[in-house]
C-alpha cells in the first residue's frame, strides 16, 4: 500500500510539474524578447527587422528588442542564437541562406539548419545582376558573349554565394567571371555606375536606378521571375541549375517550446499585415510579402539545404 501511495505522489507530482511548465509558457512572454538582426543597422533586413519587432511585440504585450548582429552572411548571429537559451526570449532575422547556405560553403559556419526552429517568413529578396544599360550586351546571353569574346569580364561582389553561382556558370560556359569585391548592397552602386565592372550582383538595391533607366537587369536568381521585372528571365530559365530563394525569416534555438513557435508565429503573420510593415516591403522595398508558416518554411530550407548540398559537391 504504501509503495502504490509513493507511485501515486511520483505520478501527481510529474502531472502538477507538467501543468506549471504548460503554464508558463501559456503567460510567454512576461519579459523583453531580443531579437538578433544579422546584418548592419540601417540596410533594408535592419529596417525590416525593427519595424516587424515594434509591430510583433504590440500584439505579445512584451518589447521586442532588435540587437544587429552582422558577419559572415548571419552566421555571427546564428552562432549567438545556436548558444542561446530555447526559452523564446532569443529570436533571429535572418535570410535564408543563413542557414542553408553558410554550412555548406563557410568554415566559419559551425552549425547546421538542424540546430534552429524555423518560425515564420516575411517577404523574399528580389537578387538579380545588373550592368549599364550602354554595354555592348542587351540580355545574359549577350553577355556570356562578350564574355568569350574578350576573355573575361568582372562583375561586382558581396557574398559568397553569388560567387559560387558564378563559378557554376563559368564551368559551364567555359568563360571567365571575375569577381570584385565590395562592402554591402551598395557598394555596387559606384562600381557599376562609374564603369568600374562590367556588371554587378544586387540584393534588391537596383529597382530604382532600373526603372530609372540607369541599370538594365540581365538575369534574376529566384525559382520565380522578379515581381517588377517580370521580362527578366532566371537564371534556372536560362539554364543553369541554381536557384536562390532568398526567404527573410524568424527562427530560434533547436529545442524551443512549440507553445511559444505558435505565439511568435501568429505575431508574424499579423505584422505582415500592418499597413506601415506592408508599406515598407512592397513600396520602399520592393519586394514581395512572402508569409509562411513554420511548417512551410522549414519545408522549403530543407530543399534549398539539399540542392546548396548537391550543387558543392558538383563544383569538387
Amino acid at each position: 500500500m504504501r509503495k502504490k501511495m509513493v507511485i501515486l505522489a511520483i505520478v501527481m507530482g510529474f502531472v502538477f510539474a507538467s501543468g506549471s511548465i504548460s503554464s508558463v509558457f501559456a503567460e510567454y512572454p512576461d519579459r523583453p524578447i531580443t531579437l538578433l538582426v544579422n546584418f548592419r543597422a540601417g540596410g533594408n533586413i535592419d529596417t525590416l527587422g525593427r519595424l516587424l519587432a515594434k509591430s510583433m511585440g504590440d500584439t505579445l504585450g512584451q518589447p521586442i528588442l532588435a540587437v544587429n548582429k552582422p558577419g559572415g552572411g548571419g552566421g555571427v548571429g546564428a552562432m549567438a542564437l545556436k548558444k542561446s537559451k530555447p526559452d523564446g526570449y532569443t529570436l533571429c532575422f535572418t535570410v535564408a541562406t543563413t542557414f542553408v547556405f553558410n554550412p555548406h560553403f563557410s568554415k566559419k559556419a559551425k552549425y547546421s539548419m538542424d540546430d534552429f526552429r524555423f518560425i515564420a517568413s516575411v517577404t523574399e529578396g528580389q537578387e538579380a545582376f545588373v550592368s549599364l544599360p550602354d554595354r555592348p550586351w542587351k540580355d545574359w546571353k549577350g553577355l556570356i558573349a562578350e564574355a568569350r569574346k574578350k576573355g573575361g569580364l568582372t562583375y561586382s561582389s558581396f557574398t559568397p554565394i553569388e560567387r559560387v553561382f558564378m563559378k557554376v556558370v563559368a564551368k559551364k560556359e567555359g568563360v571567365k567571371l571575375i569577381p570584385v569585391p565590395t562592402k554591402g548592397g551598395a557598394g555596387m552602386v559606384p562600381q557599376i555606375l562609374g564603369g568600374h565592372v562590367d556588371f554587378a550582383f544586387s540584393g534588391g538595391i537596383h529597382h530604382s536606378y532600373a526603372k530609372q533607366g540607369k541599370m538594365l537587369v540581365l538575369a534574376s536568381l529566384g525559382d520565380q521571375r522578379l515581381i517588377a521585372f517580370p521580362d527578366v528571365p532566371t537564371l534556372k530559365e536560362l539554364g543553369y541549375n541554381v536557384v536562390l530563394d532568398q526567404y527573410v525569416v524568424f527562427s530560434a534555438p533547436k529545442g524551443v517550446p512549440e507553445e511559444v513557435v505558435q505565439k511568435v508565429n501568429a505575431a508574424a503573420a499579423k505584422a505582415v499585415k500592418d499597413p506601415n510593415v506592408a508599406d515598407l516591403i512592397k513600396n520602399k522595398i520592393h519586394w514581395p510579402i512572402a508569409y509562411h508558416g513554420p511548417a512551410d518554411i522549414t519545408a522549403a530550407l530543407k530543399k534549398m539545404d539539399a540542392s546548396y548540398k548537391q550543387m558543392k559537391a558538383g563544383l569538387k
